[in-house]
């Protein structure tokens, strides 16, 4: 069974702020971000953010930004 990944294959980082907020964004991608009171909410933020991202490509007609082999740290 294969599972959905709701990143699309995107590297999450995620650290506290000094006001104790936490931020996801993603490496690939930093214009992406969410905060939140904790890591978990922030990760989901940070989906809800990016599907909004892709729905905003696609209502523009744009091509959806993809993970490339490339931007795989080694």
């Amino acid at each position: 069974m294969a599972l959905h990944d709701p990143f699309d294959g995107f590297t999450i980082n995620i650290y506290q702020d000094e006001d104790g907020d936490y931020l996801a964004h993603f490496v690939e991608l930093p214009n992406i971000s969410a905060f939140a009171d904790s890591p978990e909410l922030a990760i989901k933020e940070l989906a809800i953010a990016w599907s909004g991202v892709k729905e905003s490509y696609i209502f523009r007609g744009d091509v959806i930004p993809i993970k490339s082999d490339s931007s795989v740290c080694k």
